[in-house]
């Protein structure tokens, strides 16, 4: 289990943290703008607002599963090493 605790397992694992810190505050975000859209029937600030949440939200959902798939990649390849 020492390979989980190099620098680079650490730094993996805190871009993972960092990513779901991020894609959680969007989700936020993305909810309040929501929110705010249906309470003025979408007027355009407010659908303005809906739509660039919108594409935070999609930019850390995407940003959360290629740190979470590199994770995951680093996990496999150090805990089951293929036989050569």
């Amino acid at each position: 289990m020492d390979r989980l605790r190099t620098r680079q397992a650490q730094a993996l694992y805190k871009a993972m943290a960092d990513a779901r810190q991020a894609l959680h505050k969007a989700h936020e975000s993305y909810q309040a703008a929501f929110a705010i859209a249906a309470d003025t029937n979408a007027n355009p600030d407010s659908a303005h607002l809906l739509r660039r949440a919108g594409a935070d939200y999609g930019q850390a959902i995407s940003q959360y599963s290629h740190a979470t798939m590199a994770w995951l990649a680093f996990v496999d390849r150090e805990l089951h090493p293929r036989k050569q």
